[in-house]
């Protein structure tokens, strides 16, 4: 568990985990140069458990502080987690059990509870492996084999470092999710910004297309690189077009689901700066297609009222 500034939540995030109910595990957490008061409650809650390590180191980033934390495991499976959220009371029990049952796969994800910022419920979407198109398992959801993390060389890179694992590991081993949620995944205030989702998708392109190279038999492009950045993409033929594709699809995504959380304000802010991206559909197209991603997944979970409403916003001209 990584953490950098995270008061607010890291006390939830390590009591989630300490209370599991397969309570034979350790929980290490690296304090990445935090300026809190996280130190100090970590200290404490670390004071309470033996099973827990806090490992401090000066700020480096989410990269080195994952292997950091990783290379320290003792167990024969990695759970991540972040220090926002909060695993679900048996989550490490039911993913430890899928995995003894299913020795051929070494990376393990799972679904998620959408939470506001208060921790309140407002969705919930199933464990999703797939990894073609795009990075279908949530981070702070995943278990991984020990072993097979550290033949793999562990994370390397600044952007998409998860998505670059995913990739590497599903071209060794098997890769599963659990249909049903295993943590509570929260949501910030200004998590989401044009700039952001470029990021995203210029390190989405560029581990595709690495994997790409990887499965047909030629070097590793990636390979020896830590920053994924404008001159990378192009050498891995990453088209500035296909970023801009991604991004504004994204930003139709995230609206939604902030719409849904009841941030009205930022998804319409979101769409206004996805709107000006070059080659985006005009403004009123982005805002209908993300009222009917709200109409899909409302039909989906089965809420009627919610269905209805977005149907007659969607269908308003």
């Amino acid at each position: 568990m990584p953490v950098r500034d995270g008061e607010g939540f890291v006390v939830e995030a390590v009591e989630s985990v300490l209370g599991q109910t397969l309570a034979e595990l350790e929980l290490i957490v690296v304090d990445d140069g935090s300026t809190d008061s996280t130190p100090r409650l970590l200290a404490d809650a670390a004071r309470g458990d033996p099973r827990m390590r806090v490992l401090t180191q000066a700020a480096g980033g989410l990269t080195p502080a994952l292997n950091a934390g990783c290379a320290l495991a003792q167990a024969p499976v990695i759970a991540r987690m972040d220090a926002d959220d909060v695993a679900l009371p048996d989550r490490v029990e039911r993913q430890l059990a899928y995995l003894h049952e299913h020795l051929d796969v070494a990376l393990l994800g799972g679904g998620v509870v959408l939470v506001d910022e208060q921790g309140r419920e407002f969705d919930r979407e199933p464990g999703h492996a797939g990894l073609s198109d795009r990075n279908g398992l949530v981070h702070g959801s995943v278990v991984m084999r020990t072993d097979a993390f550290r033949a793999l060389g562990g994370y390397r890179l600044d952007q998409s470092e998860d998505y670059d694992l995913w990739l590497r590991f599903e071209e060794c081993h098997g890769v599963a999710a659990l249909p049903e949620p295993v943590i509570r995944y929260r949501f910030h205030p200004g998590q989401f910004s044009v700039t952001k989702l470029e990021r995203q998708a210029l390190g989405a392109l560029c581990v595709r297309a690495a994997a790409r190279e990887r499965r047909a038999g030629r070097p590793d492009p990636l390979d020896g690189i830590d920053r994924v950045d404008a001159q990378v993409a192009a050498g891995l033929g990453v088209a500035q077009e296909e970023i801009d594709h991604d991004v504004i699809a994204d930003a139709v995504e995230w609206a939604a689901t902030l719409r849904r959380v009841g941030r009205d304000e930022e998804a319409e802010a979101l769409l206004d700066t996805a709107a000006s991206v070059p080659g985006a559909p005009p403004r009123r197209t982005l805002a209908r297609q993300s009222r009917l991603l709200l109409l899909k997944r409302a039909a989906r979970h089965g809420r009627v009222r919610e269905t209805a409403r977005q149907l007659a916003g969607w269908a308003r001209p």
